[in-house]
């Protein structure tokens, strides 16, 4: 079997193929360096040279191969929308070719954002509008590639990606408390994050590909979340005492009354209540999350 993935070096991608290699799979990853190709060829994968925007190549690659997993994109949160444009077109690219077979594509998405305030369900498709609003392009067009018969599939990464020393969106809340010198909160700090291991992530994506392989599967979305409910306060204090700073509350935020760039600019993230369900993704794939809880490679790792 063949599979092509892009971000296959970056903090889940690189594990993932690990997984992927030992089961016997040939995998070929993009890889936009020599670097990163030597990298790749370390862990057993086969270097593609090119970048999301070679779409010529990925088109080529999707041809080739018997599923694809997308897991990268340009992390610029400065140019947010620029980088959401390129994945638009990358997905949108591969998602053409794919047309009339049966090979699964499985796209990278987030849960952050979708549906504050309410705890988001592998059925939930967000709030009324949010494929207006929402810079990231990626699960509305897999949506539309399922609508048009493609075996396209998105896995949705909490906004806290964490192990081996990085913590997702958390990375930059740290960052920012060290710049002013207080960590940060909302109102209270009631609202809920949600959270998920990187190693717990890359078997999810593993089990993913197997189960998108079937005949027959009902689910096309899955929620990449080992804990849901995790209240910033309990973040913060974590921070706070590791780093020796003191705590300090912001009022909080009531997302009904953002403009949209307020409510998706990642300083404001801390900010939402964005709970997140994984029940039908562990019922369906037979994964559990098993590695450390985020509060806990806080306390052990910051």
């Amino acid at each position: 079997m063949k599979v092509f993935m892009t971000g296959a070096t970056g903090n889940i991608g690189s594990l993932v193929i690990q997984e992927l290699v030992t089961k016997g799979i040939e995998v070929w990853g993009l890889t936009r360096s020599q670097r990163s190709a030597d990298k790749l060829k370390q862990m057993g994968g086969i270097p593609v040279m090119g970048t999301l925007e070679n779409l010529s190549v990925l088109k080529e690659m999707a041809k080739k191969v018997d599923a694809i997993l997308h897991l990268g994109f340009v992390n610029d949160f400065a140019h947010f929308d620029e980088a959401s444009r390129i994945d638009a077109e990358a997905i949108t690219a591969m998602g053409e070719v794919l047309k009339g077979t049966d090979k699964p594509l499985i796209v990278t998405a987030g849960t952050a954002g979708l549906d504050p305030n309410h705890i988001l369900t592998e059925n939930d498709k967000g709030f009324e509008g949010v494929e207006k609003v929402m810079p990231r392009r990626s699960e509305f067009l897999v949506r539309q590639l399922v609508d048009e018969g493609v075996n396209a599939n998105v896995v949705r990464l909490a906004p806290s990606v964490h192990g081996n020393g990085g913590y997702g969106i958390i990375s930059l809340v740290i960052m920012q408390s060290q710049k002013n010198e207080s960590v940060t909160y909302f109102g209270d700090g009631q609202n809920r994050w949600n959270a998920i291991h990187r190693e717990d992530a890359s078997n999810l994506f593993v089990k993913a590909l197997d189960y998108t392989l079937k005949d027959d599967h009902p689910l096309h979305v899955f929620n990449a979340v080992a804990e849901g409910q995790i209240k910033t306060i309990k973040i913060a204090e974590v921070i706070a005492d590791k780093l020796n700073l003191p705590l300090q509350s912001k009022t909080a935020l009531n997302f009904s009354n953002l403009t949209n760039e307020e409510a998706f600019d990642v300083n404001n993230l801390f900010g939402l209540d964005i709970p997140a369900s994984s029940t039908l993704t562990q019922s369906e794939l037979d994964w559990r999350p098993t590695h450390i809880d985020l509060l806990n490679d806080l306390k052990h790792n910051l």
